[in-house]
């Protein structure tokens, strides 16, 4: 570290004739992108023996001794001819002393010494302190409207030391406005300098200048400032005062930019209305409490909800509007909210109404971590809820009266690829995909081809079509069925999908006479459909719910509004709710080909995994920027036409590509004559997952046998399509074991049925140790079980005799209440041929299964047609599979 020395006035004047005195550049970043726009020249005295004098030792000896000009002739003079070589237009920020602003002079002497250089002036930034505007001298006015008239900028330096007015700061042409660093480097710790500098930088965004921060030296004090948007950070975090040559390779391997200038729409003015507009317009509810949960603010949607107004909540807790149980129990939960809980509550309902909502309690802490308040959510899923019922109670409906009047809608698209079909007599059936495969399999096999080729051909011709064939419905007789479908077309008669019913034909009821009812039941069938698959309807008017027991209210009194808050106070709550909100938001500015990002908040970008400066600016149809964009289109024809839409479906694709299901709602609104949309994004992929594990646990149940654990005739069919398609495609084996046990009905019969159950418990168990993990076990009847297994050419050649010890094995006498049982199996045994399906597979095991029961034998094994004789030893030549 280089020793000090005394500075004097003839020190001081040597100084300035040598190269003692230096010009010294600190970079000024763009805060939110660390791009340099400029330097500011600081001034610097090197003794010749390495010592260094501080500028608050030497500039003080400069102004009392009439150095000063001197002083500053050497640095500009230095600073601008280094810098008039280098790279790029930043800017060069030069301090002039406030006694330097009395000289009627200092235009004339300023613009000709930077002129010398060949800088251009437009590129200079004169900055001065508080202190020189204190008198009310028409020399400095007049020295600083010259500046402005040749394009320099104007910057108050070190703001808040000092005892400038705000008369005197709106009455001159600052660009830019530079907060002390004695602020910047205490607001981490102290809530005054905290306040300090979030209000002299909102002060200085709505008089359209840009905000300074100096004295920024960690990465926590520049996330602090960029939370409070700030403009320009300049400190050691982001480089310090260096010479001429330091400086240049900084410039050479930094990026650069003009000096930040906030859009009108990002100002704090159009940021609190952007806020307030989110507030109060939002199509969902929105409330925040103080630590004594008393409502501070309640936007209109909130009280409507409550069936009140704002004013009735505003500064009054739950216990005022609400029943003394109901009030206890919310109360709790806020309390638990403050604690440092987040409470959400999925159905919450007012007591004596019917409206459900979505409710989400967050507790909201200042920048120091201390708790302020709650923020309260609330979305209406009354509606939502009414739908998914009736939805439910159509499918049941439908379902159930299948037998008494079949009438089953189906639809297609353009190429004829069925993609929707009503509910099936299976209540497992749950998907479109299930149900489409359900109906087609109740269809007679010798009808499903000629149906597939009639289908096919006709499509082309655009007409009504129309065939007959044989299903199954309720039970195993075969029904005849009308199938008819119409084609749905656009405005240009170009085909976008079909919809169609199927109906039975009864032997009593001739075809003409019923064809009117066919055809009014598809031309119902198709507007539902259309309904169901986007068309626009009226929109739901919410009606307000009104408590029964709620208090009166005193006409004379009258709680104090929001906006009666301190500004500050407002506004923190505001971009709190906003930016600490659990639900994404964003505000975008209008319109469907060129709306761009205004504001997200944190949830936002969490739901998108987007980072803000990779969105910032663009256009929503942007690569990367947009959401959804194929459906966003539509939305914007809502918000052109309606100004808002609700709980809209919408899946985003997050930034790692994962899909994630939500519900949007927003609403358009105009801040001057600028418009704005604010958009409401409710992740319900919670719910979508928990639904999903429901439904595959309903499937799981549905092919699973209740009594034996194992897999039924469902899962069997289903895993037996799937290994004869991938066996034929490889060198393996698959042997196939069709077991009918013995002598079962005697066990119900003279046990009871009890009994017969524990029997069939037992042997699934059995069966289940007695064969590998990795084969297939199912039981899909009565007394009836399969057994698949997946074997190798070697394996196969022993099969014959392990299955035989096998089933002795397994149906070993069973003890039963006392007594001991014995029950026996048929097993007929066959491997997997080339010519096979599925079904000639399975009838022909069940073929051998006969066989083998013909024989008598408690326990016989009729394998590949042969039985097996247990009696002697049998050459493996004998049984290798053939057929």
């Amino acid at each position: 570290m280089a020793q000090t020395a005394i500075a004097t006035a003839e020190s001081l004047r040597k100084a300035i004739s040598s190269n003692e005195i230096w010009p010294a550049f600190q970079p000024l970043v763009d805060i939110h992108s660390g791009a340099i726009f400029g330097f500011e020249v600081l001034a610097r005295w090197s003794t010749e023996d390495g010592k260094a004098i501080a500028p608050c030792a030497f500039i003080p000896i400069a102004e009392r001794s009439d150095l000063i000009n001197a002083l500053t002739s050497k640095i500009v003079t230095d600073a601008c001819r280094q810098a008039v070589t280098w790279p790029g237009s930043f800017v060069l920020a030069i301090n002039i002393s406030p006694t330097q602003f009395r000289d009627p002079n200092l235009f004339q002497f300023l613009t000709t010494t930077i002129s010398a250089t060949g800088f251009p002036l437009s590129r200079i930034h004169v900055e001065i302190t508080e202190s020189a505007l204190l008198e009310d001298d028409e020399t400095v006015k007049s020295t600083i409207q010259s500046f402005k008239s040749v394009g320099m900028g104007l910057a108050l330096d070190d703001f808040g030391t000092g005892f400038a007015s705000l008369t005197c700061l709106h009455g001159f042409p600052f660009d830019k406005l530079k907060i002390d660093m004695s602020f910047v480097r205490s607001m981490q710790h102290d809530s005054g300098s905290r306040k300090i500098v979030a209000s002299v930088i909102g002060l200085g965004q709505s008089l359209g200048m840009t905000v300074v921060a100096e004295g920024v030296e960690t990465d926590e004090q520049a996330a602090l400032l960029r939370r409070f948007g700030c403009d320009v950070g300049q400190g050691w975090l982001f480089g310090r005062p260096a010479d001429g040559q330091q400086t240049l390779r900084l410039l050479n391997s930094r990026e650069q930019q003009a000096m930040p200038t906030r859009a009108a729409n990002a100002s704090l003015f159009h940021r609190v209305h952007q806020l307030d507009v989110l507030y109060s317009t939002a199509p969902i509810g929105f409330a925040f409490l103080d630590l004594d949960l008393r409502h501070i603010s309640v936007n209109t949607r909130f009280a409507q909800m409550l069936g009140l107004t704002p004013d009735q909540m505003v500064n009054r807790t739950v216990h005022d509007f609400m029943p003394g149980r109901e009030a206890r129990h919310v109360t709790r939960d806020l309390q638990r909210v403050l604690n440092g809980e987040t409470v959400t509550v999925e159905d919450y309902q007012p007591i004596g109404h019917e409206k459900e909502f979505f409710v989400i309690n967050q507790r909201v802490d200042d920048d120091a971590g201390e708790p302020i308040g709650i923020s309260v959510t609330a979305i209406d899923m009354t509606e939502r809820r009414r739908i998914e019922a009736a939805l439910m109670e159509t499918e049941d409906h439908a379902r159930w009266s299948i037998g008494l009047s079949p009438n089953i809608p189906w639809s297609s698209d353009a190429s004829g690829v069925v993609n929707f079909m009503g509910p099936t007599p299976d209540t497992s059936k749950l998907t479109t995909a299930d149900r489409i495969v359900d109906w087609y399999d109740r269809m007679h096999p010798d009808d499903r081809l000629r149906v597939r080729q009639e289908w096919l051909e006709w499509l082309p011709t655009g007409n009504t079509f129309e065939t007959m064939f044989r299903m199954r419905l309720q039970d195993e007789t075969w029904q005849w069925m009308l199938s008819r479908a119409k084609p749905h077309v656009d405005t240009g008669g170009k085909i976008l999908k079909w919809f169609g019913v199927i109906t039975e034909i009864s032997a009593e009821e001739e075809f003409g006479a019923k064809s009117p009812r066919y055809r009014t039941i598809l031309e119902m069938v198709e507007r539902s459909a259309v309904v169901a698959t986007g068309a626009p309807q009226d929109p739901a008017v919410p009606s307000a719910i009104s408590f029964h027991s709620k208090k009166q209210f005193d006409a004379n009194q009258t709680a104090p509004a929001a906006q009666d808050l301190p500004t500050e106070h407002l506004v923190s709550m505001l971009m709190r709710m906003f930016e600490l909100s659990p639900i994404a938001m964003s505000i975008t500015t209008s319109g469907a080909r060129t709306s761009t990002y205004v504001k997200v908040n944190e949830a936002y970008l969490r739901l998108t995994g987007l980072k803000w400066d990779d969105i910032k600016g663009k256009r929503l149809t942007d690569e990367g920027a947009a959401i959804d964009n194929p459906a966003r289109d539509r939305r914007h024809r809502l918000l052109a036409e309606e100004g808002s839409y609700q709980l809209e479906e919408v899946d985003i694709a997050h930034a790692d590509g994962t899909i994630v299901p939500t519900l949007i709602s927003a609403q358009r609104t105009v801040i001057d004559n600028i418009s704005f949309d604010v958009e409401i994004i409710l992740d319900v992929s919670a719910r979508v997952r928990q639904q999903r594990e429901i439904e595959h646990a309903l499937k799981a149940s549905a092919r699973t046998d209740a009594l034996s654990g194992l897999p039924n005739r469902a899962a069997f069919d289903e895993f037996l399509a799937e290994a004869v398609a991938r066996n034929l495609r490889n060198d393996r084996k698959l042997a196939l074991a069709f077991i009918d046990l013995n002598k079962f009905k005697a066990v119900n019969d003279t046990l009871g049925h009890s009994a017969g159950d524990e029997v069939l418990q037992t042997i699934a168990s059995r069966l289940r140790e007695s064969f590998r993990a990795t084969d297939f076990i199912a039981r899909i009847g009565g007394d009836e079980f399969v057994v698949v297994l997946d074997v190798d050419r070697k394996l196969a050649g022993d099969l014959q005799s392990q299955l035989l010890k096998t089933m002795e094995r397994v149906f070993k006498p069973i003890p039963v209440n006392g007594q001991v049982t014995s029950t026996g199996a048929a097993v007929g045994v066959t491997f997997l041929q080339a010519y096979d399906t599925a079904l000639s597979y399975v009838e022909r095991a069940d073929e051998y299964m006969y066989i083998a029961k013909a024989t008598g034998e408690r326990v016989a094994v009729v394998c590949f047609g042969q039985i097996l004789d247990t009696s002697m030893p049998v050459p493996k030549s004998k049984y290798v599979p053939n057929s």
